[in-house]
């Protein structure tokens, strides 16, 4: 059945991989503007002229905290439309390696086949400050948002960067200011540049860390590439900072245009 084009991203929480995935899903021919319908609470729809679109939000993981219909998720897709008039699937597949990435889009029977990986990266910077800011916002612990475990996991999404054997990285930063870059990433998946839902905000994870849902409609105002300048002075941004200068510079090189 899923023998169409597919799109899985992997990402850290905070990196705005959910806005990209949004936004992914309008550049299609015929699309304006923001358009998608909810099907759950993880899975989302958009009619295009090619046919249905899905988007599914962490579909692959199976834990407690997790939809149980998500071990459906190919029954829910086939009873909701025909078979030939799905046109595209992206998913997210978040806080994880990417080897665990590539082993689970491998044993589903929706990602197993013309799939192409896609990592949002978001400088290391900004990613800590979001990660500390979404902590204290929500009255949880820092260190159950951002944590060795998680810093880890982001320098092993960083580590084919230079080489990428046929994975597509997406910059964040690059992404959110530059319609260039925006234009172009399109291009390199295939798609059809709209910059529709550009500024549609995300409400996973409770929105932005520093603004919540004040931009949801108006998301280009926010200013996501100065959340660090906000932190400096905090202690435990200070102490990941300090403690992580070896990812700092991989981030910074990664990042060498900002």
């Amino acid at each position: 059945m899923f023998e169409f084009p597919k799109i899985m991203i992997a990402s850290m929480h905070r990196t705005g991989h959910h806005a990209i995935a949004i936004w992914l899903m309008h550049q299609q021919l015929g699309i304006p503007y923001f358009q998608l319908k909810t099907i759950t609470q993880w899975l989302f729809y958009l009619e295009t002229q090619q046919g249905i679109s899905f988007l599914l939000n962490n579909p692959l993981v199976r834990d407690e905290n997790q939809h149980p219909d998500k071990a459906n998720v190919s029954q829910i897709m086939k009873d909701y439309c025909e078979a030939n008039s799905t046109n595209l699937i992206i998913g997210t597949h978040e806080q994880h390696s990417l080897k665990d990435v590539v082993w689970s889009c491998g044993t589903s029977d929706v990602f197993a086949v013309n799939t192409k990986l896609v990592v949002v990266l978001r400088d290391f910077k900004n990613w800590i400050a979001s990660c500390i800011k979404m902590a204290g916002r929500d009255g949880k612990r820092y260190d159950s948002i951002i944590n060795d475990n998680k810093i880890n996991l982001y320098k092993d999404h960083c580590k084919f960067f230079f080489e990428p054997n046929g994975i597509e990285y997406v910059l964040f930063n690059q992404w959110f200011t530059s319609e260039e870059y925006r234009r172009d990433l399109a291009a390199r998946l295939d798609l059809d540049f709209t910059d529709a839902a550009i500024d549609q905000g995300s409400p996973f994870g409770g929105g932005s860390s520093f603004d919540k849902m004040e931009y949801l409609k108006s998301a280009s105002m926010m200013k996501v590439n100065d959340r660090y300048s906000q932190m400096e002075n905090h202690p435990v941004y200070k102490k990941i900072i300090q403690d992580n200068q070896e990812i700092l510079e991989m981030s910074n090189e990664i990042f060498t245009n900002l």
